[in-house]
Formats: C-alpha cells, sequence, structure tokens
C-alpha cells in the first residue's frame, strides 16, 4: 500500500473511531447518575499533543466484564507523560521498572500498575466506583497520630517526597485555623480571646415588631457576637467554618459546645477528608449556589458505606497509595474549577451579598470565558507551587484529570501562600504583598496657589477578585506622606483624609503593629457595611440586615457607594494637596496597607496578633529646577 493509500486509510479510520467513540460516550453519559453536572468550563479543545509516539499500547479493561474502557486518562506516574484516546489508541512511554502507570475513567477508581520496562502492552483493569453516598460517614481527622487508621498527615507530610508535603501546607493556611486561631470562636461567642464577654444584646419591641438596640460601647464591650444577638439560635456558621460537625441530618449546629478546642476533625476547621470527598457543586442555572444551601449543603459527596473504606477523589493522583492503607483515589473536574470554591466563597444574608469573591471573579476577565488566554481559577492563582498567576496556557492544560494536563498537577495547599516576610520576620500571607501597585502624578503651579497635588494612582494586580475580597473587614489603607527636605511633613490642604476607621484614640492604647492612620492624607479601600436597624457601622454582625454605608451619585460604571475595594482592571485616582516650601526640595510616599479588621473592633476583640501588612509602597524626590515653575519628582533608586 502506497504512503498516500496509508494517509487516506489513517484519517477515514480516525473519523469513523470518533464517531464510534462519541456515540458509545453518550450512551454512558446517559445512563450514568455519577458523574455530577457543575458550572464549570467544559471546553474540550481539539488535541495540541503531537501524534501518539509512546512505545507502550495501553488497553482499560472494566474488570466486572472485561469490557474496554474508552473514555480514560493513562499517565507514566510523577512524570508529564500522559495520553487518552485523541489519536484512537492510549500509546504512552516509556515506563522504567522504578516507575508506574496510572489510569483512570469517569465512573472508575484510579488504578496502578508497576512497569517492568520490557513489556510494551498492558491491560490495565478499573473498578467501577460505588454510586452509594454515605451521608452517616465519620469524616476521618488529617493529622490525629492516635487515630488507628492511616490518616491524611501518615503520608501528605512529606515523607515520601518533600515536595508532597500537603499536610504541611493546610496546616498554615486558613482553611486549618478556623478554631486554632480563635477569630471566628470570638465572633461566634461575642468574647474577646481573653474569654471576657459583651452583655446579651437588648430588644425593643417598636410596632410590634422585635428591634436591636446599639451595643453600649464601652470599655467592657468585647465587640459583637452571634450568639449574644440570638442565644437560642445556632446559625448556618458550620456549614463554611466547621462542616465536619455537620451531621447526616444537615441541620444547623450549636458551635458554642465545641468551642474553643473540639480536636478531631471538627476541630480542624475545613479539614482534608470533606474537600477530598465532593465530586460536584450544586448549583443554580446561572452557576451560582442557592441562598438556602451555603457551604456544603451544595457540595455533591462520595462518602463510601464501608466504615473502613478509604476513597478519596482528587484532581488525579500521580502517587500511588501506600501499601495497607486501604487508601483508594478516583478524580473529578471539579476540583480545578472555580465552582469547588462557589458555596464558602459566595454569601447572601438576607438578601445582601456579604462576601463575594466567587462572583468578582466571574465578573473579571479571569472568570469570562473559558477559552481565552487571560482565563485563570481560583486553584491556578491560589493553589499552584508558586503562588503567581499561571500564564503562557491553555486552561485545558490546567483541568484536572485531563491528559492535556502536563504539569499543573501539584496543588499547593497552603492557599495564601502564609510565610515569613522578610522584611517583618513575621508570618503573613505571602500572596498579599505586592498584589497592588501605586504610582502617582504631579502638579505643581506657583503662580496660584504654592501647592503641589499628587494625584494617586492605586491598582490591584494579578488579582481575579475585589481587593481585598470576602469578609467586609478587611480593608487596605493608602496613606500619602509629603516631607520637607529636613523630613518634617507638610500641610494638606486639599483631598480626601483617613476617615476614622483607620483608627483613633489614645495613642497610649495602641499596638505598635497596628497604627492609627485617622486625620492623615489617603483613603481607606473596603466595603463598608451598616446595620439597618442599629446604623452600626462599620459592622460584623453580617447575620442582621445590613446594607451600604451610603449610596452617592450615578457614575459612568455604576453609583457611587462604599465599597470602594479595588477592581480587578481598574486605576483608582484620587488628588492631595500640599503647601510647599518657597525654597527646597520635597519627597513624596504612598504607602498602601492592609488591614485584617477595623482598628476599633481588634481592640475590643484583643486580636493584637494579626499586625498591618506593607502591600507596596513608593517614594519620589522631588526638586525645582533652574526654571522656578517646574517641579520634577523622580523615583529615586
Amino acid at each position: 500500500m502506497s504512503n498516500v493509500y496509508r494517509i487516506v486509510f489513517k484519517k477515514i479510520w480516525r473519523l469513523v473511531f470518533s464517531i464510534l467513540l462519541v456515540t458509545v460516550g453518550g450512551i454512558l453519559v446517559s445512563c450514568s447518575a455519577l458523574i455530577p453536572v457543575t458550572g464549570g468550563p467544559t471546553n474540550t479543545p481539539v488535541p495540541t499533543t503531537p501524534p501518539d509516539i509512546g512505545n507502550i499500547t495501553v488497553n482499560l479493561k472494566d474488570i466486572s466484564d472485561q469490557s474496554t474502557v474508552f473514555n480514560g486518562v493513562v499517565r507514566v506516574a510523577g512524570t508529564s507523560l500522559a495520553d487518552d484516546l485523541d489519536y484512537g489508541e492510549y500509546r504512552i512511554g516509556p515506563c522504567e521498572n522504578t516507575q508506574l502507570l496510572v489510569a483512570w475513567a469517569p465512573g472508575y477508581k484510579t488504578s496502578f500498575v508497576p512497569c517492568d520496562g520490557q513489556i510494551t502492552s498492558y491491560d490495565i483493569p478499573l473498578i467501577k466506583l460505588d454510586t452509594f453516598d454515605n451521608p452517616n460517614y465519620s469524616w476521618v481527622p488529617a493529622g490525629i497520630e492516635t487515630d488507628p487508621m492511616p490518616n491524611c498527615a501518615g503520608c501528605h507530610a512529606g515523607q515520601r517526597d518533600p515536595s508532597h508535603n500537603e499536610f504541611g501546607e493546610w496546616r498554615k493556611s486558613g482553611h486549618a485555623k478556623v478554631t486554632y486561631d480563635r477569630y471566628f470562636e470570638t465572633v461566634y461567642l461575642g468574647i474577646n480571646l481573653s474569654g471576657y464577654r459583651s452583655q446579651d444584646t437588648i430588644w425593643d419591641i417598636i410596632d410590634s415588631q422585635l428591634v436591636r438596640r446599639a451595643p453600649i460601647v464601652d470599655a467592657n464591650y468585647r465587640g459583637p457576637g452571634y450568639k449574644l444577638d440570638y442565644p437560642s439560635k445556632n446559625g448556618n456558621c458550620a456549614y463554611c467554618h466547621v462542616p465536619a460537625s455537620v451531621g447526616a441530618s444537615q441541620t444547623e449546629v450549636n458551635l458554642a459546645q465545641y468551642l474553643p478546642n473540639p480536636g478531631g476533625s471538627i476541630g480542624e476547621g475545613i479539614t482534608c477528608d470533606v474537600c477530598h470527598k465532593v465530586i460536584g457543586m450544586q448549583l443554580d442555572d446561572s452557576g451560582f449556589p442557592y441562598v438556602d444551601r451555603p457551604g456544603i449543603l451544595s457540595f455533591q459527596f462520595l462518602r463510601p458505606r464501608d466504615i473502613n473504606e478509604r476513597l478519596y477523589s482528587g484532581p488525579f493522583a500521580s502517587l500511588a497509595p501506600v501499601n495497607g492503607s486501604g487508601h483508594s483515589s478516583t478524580c473529578f473536574s471539579v476540583f480545578s474549577q472555580s465552582e469547588f470554591c462557589a458555596a464558602c466563597h459566595y454569601g447572601k444574608f438576607s438578601n445582601m451579598l456579604i462576601y463575594g469573591s466567587y462572583s468578582e471573579w466571574r465578573d473579571s476577565e479571569y472568570g469570562h470565558d473559558p477559552t481565552s488566554s487571560a482565563y485563570q481559577t481560583c486553584q491556578d492563582c491560589h493553589m499552584s507551587p508558586s503562588h503567581n498567576v499561571i500564564k503562557d496556557s491553555a486552561s485545558s492544560q490546567r483541568q484536572a484529570c485531563s491528559a492535556e494536563n502536563l504539569s499543573y498537577r501539584d496543588f499547593d495547599h497552603n492557599m495564601l501562600n502564609w510565610g515569613v516576610d522578610p522584611d517583618t520576620n513575621r508570618e503573613i500571607p505571602q500572596m498579599i504583598k505586592n498584589a497592588a501597585v501605586v504610582n502617582a502624578e504631579f502638579n505643581y503651579d506657583p503662580g496660584k496657589k504654592n501647592w503641589l497635588t499628587v494625584t494617586a494612582k492605586v491598582r490591584s494586580k494579578d488579582v481575579g477578585h475585589r481587593f481585598p475580597t470576602d469578609s467586609p473587614l478587611r480593608h487596605l489603607i493608602l496613606i500619602i506622606e509629603v516631607k520637607d527636605q529636613r523630613e518634617q511633613l507638610l500641610s494638606q490642604v486639599d483631598g480626601e483624609r483617613i476617615p476614622i476607621w483607620g483608627g483613633a484614640g489614645d495613642v497610649a492604647y495602641q499596638d505598635p503593629n497596628v497604627k492609627l492612620y485617622s486625620g492623615l492624607p489617603g483613603k481607606i479601600f473596603a466595603n463598608l457595611l451598616a446595620e439597618e436597624d442599629t446604623g452600626v457601622s462599620p459592622t460584623i454582625a453580617f447575620w442582621n440586615e445590613t446594607k451600604y454605608a451610603w449610596i452617592g451619585d450615578l457614575r459612568e460604571n455604576g453609583y457611587d457607594y462604599s465599597d470602594t475595594r479595588l477592581i480587578p482592571g481598574i486605576v483608582d485616582n484620587s488628588k492631595y494637596s500640599f503647601d510647599i516650601p518657597d525654597r527646597g526640595n520635597v519627597t513624596v510616599t504612598l504607602r498602601l496597607i492592609y488591614r485584617f479588621a477595623f482598628y476599633d473592633l481588634m481592640r475590643q476583640k484583643g486580636w493584637n496578633n494579626r499586625p498591618d501588612i506593607l502591600v507596596t509602597s513608593k517614594t519620589w524626590n522631588c526638586s525645582r529646577r533652574e526654571n522656578p515653575t517646574r517641579f520634577d519628582c523622580n523615583v529615586p533608586e
């Protein structure tokens, strides 16, 4: 047969096989109740990999009836070698006798087969998943050494490979610190870190309705608390913050019984086992969580009926389980989709959106189009090993369970890259550092007023949502300092000043790591909310009805209102004028500070171990030139 006929025959065969594969695949999907439908990206691009050239062919077989499994993925464990049926067969290699072949298909467990370095054809058996979800399953703690069954820390703390320390990464994250750092406890119970409690909320009856009184803020006030306002209710906090405490009935949980140190999986916050039993999300038609199904109520789980079975879902394991661990795994695409994060990072209370990093992401260029080169999921940024935005790769190459995913399989569980800040030697979420940039323009006109006007320009950098996001307590403080050549601060004569929320009061009580900025030239970037019935603002009591603290005039891109946080891709401009001396040079410094909560609340709760973080800063040296009307400002080297 000539080469031309071979090529034509091969193309015809691939076309016929593709039609058969689509037909069979459609039948399999239509009969399966296991594979969940999520709102995540489902684009299946044309294969970008070259034709299969591996020296090993693989046959995937359903172990129950020896039928061929067509829609699988085969990988040489620990490498970028992977293949699916893009060219009509599973072909892969080389695979040495120290390596493993790993195979998976939708609806099956992951299978590992040792290579011997000689065999060129392998039959790999796949075991179907039991589709039953056991709501009475007991969550396995991540790191309790006394647990008789193997736990996460037993294998995932770097024992087998220092680069696979998922347990250590997770322990540094906010997910693991819900009860450990006690911030959640102080808000739920209405106490401070020393255990002192504010007085219970006083309710009045006005027009036959119960109305909350504003709290008496005095020296004994320890800040608000859910249990102060509603002592006989439990609240829905557990569904996100302490998911392992939620029982089979899915009813609300009184977390007061567990605090401060519940231990076990309940005390581990967002513990490993909860996430690694997820197979999909229940979202509405628009791709958002249902309002009445917060947190894990929106999760689709696959919890084994056998209490001794250790089955985990994930993004496609590349390391085989330790022999004797009873550990098996499977893959679901939700692990690389932002929808996984939606249920706990998009929340409404009384129809008011309180935290919405998921919706903010969808509104940004990062979340618009899965086929766009700008598309990045939450996992791409927050779980990449480098904690930097992944660029120059198609989103299909970062999808879990995909043969095209050649490199992005090592998910870092630290989330915000908590680590030691080299500038302060304190442990901070390092993704906050340099997450924004500042710049400035200058205008000097001695013919009118001897003023130097500084136009501050602030924008977020590689952030796929508003900055800061989620908890409205988080905010940024922009400070503008203008000094003469003797390092004396110059007087501000026009422009915004930092409001009282930036910290005001007796300097003798000031925390050296959380400074008082109220009244200084600058502004705050925050989602400022107020309580409907008491008018308290800023508020942390999001369990009560809240509203924006103020709404102003209609602008080109919407109303001017009290959510002033940085929006991806938009530069914030603000002007400040200073009275300049007749002689001498001046320096201008812009600093952007990240603060975890508003100053008064931090003081009431005793949160003095949450210091400010310097996001970025920039200084200009401004000097007069030969022409007295010129005032040039240059960034010093």
